[in-house]
């Protein structure tokens, strides 16, 4: 697969591991997937059996999110945050094929993580930052029955044109027979979906949000435009207004 292919890995993926001496906030968890482990760290909240699987962006961990998962429970659910093949404690080299293959073992493993702490986690959300939206999308276009929501963070719709703009190789769907692009596969995802965008984001274009959002076919869709915010200052530049619209989309979808 051409998307497999170092030049366009190279600029995709920016693996790293946890710093020395790091001290989890959440709980430790490993899930088996072929010949790799992968890595993530499950914020329980007692309070709910909701529970989000989180993907996080291209040159994020885990890890970095300990200090946003209090406002992830304060939504209302506990939040489970997953790495790649090659970040934080997670082994492996990322590839394209193996983060949704990798995505697929997260989700079989839900029951497993649940049990491991005496949790039956009733009702799962899915959600997706930048990269993190082809996991996200991905998983809902197959288990848009066994989901309550999907929530959309920066998402691209067309992963060709997000690899030329990164600096990678350019790209036609020509050269990838059979591709199954976000923009595809955003049409299988009929269950309620929320869409948070800056308004410029130069990295992935806003319109790639709106794109998903009309292929989007479930009719409780919601999109959220942070204006002046950019694709790494989204919570800087609107943090009141993106945890009101998350609080507000858990609490309709999961009811």
């Amino acid at each position: 697969m051409i998307l497999d292919n170092e030049p366009v890995t190279r600029v995709a993926f920016h693996p790293r591991p946890e710093p020395a001496g790091y001290e989890p906030k959440g709980i430790p968890t490993l899930t088996s997937s072929d010949d790799a482990a992968i890595a993530g760290y499950l914020h329980e909240s007692q309070a709910s059996d909701t529970l989000m699987v989180f993907f996080h962006g291209n040159g994020e961990i885990a890890a970095d999110y300990d200090g946003l998962a209090p406002m992830y429970i304060d939504c209302g659910l506990s939040c489970w945050i997953v790495d790649y093949r090659g970040y934080g404690r997670s082994t492996g080299i990322p590839s394209f094929s193996d983060m949704l293959k990798d995505a697929e073992a997260i989700f079989a493993d839900i029951p497993r993580i649940g049990s491991a702490i005496g949790r039956d986690f009733k009702q799962i959300i899915i959600m997706g930052r930048s990269l993190g939206s082809a996991s996200a999308i991905h998983l809902a276009s197959i288990h848009s029955s066994s989901l309550a929501g999907l929530i959309l963070d920066s998402p691209y719709a067309d992963g060709l044109a997000l690899i030329s703009r990164l600096g990678g190789p350019n790209i036609t769907r020509r050269q990838v027979p059979g591709l199954n692009d976000n923009v595809d596969k955003i049409c299988q995802c009929n269950l309620p979906t929320l869409i948070i965008h800056g308004t410029e984001d130069r990295i992935i274009p806003i319109s790639d949000a709106q794109t998903l959002f009309k292929g989007c076919p479930n009719t409780k869709k919601q999109f959220l435009k942070i204006q002046g915010a950019g694709h790494n200052n989204l919570l800087l530049v609107g943090f009141a207004e993106y945890c009101r619209k998350l609080k507000g989309f858990i609490i309709q979808a999961t009811q």
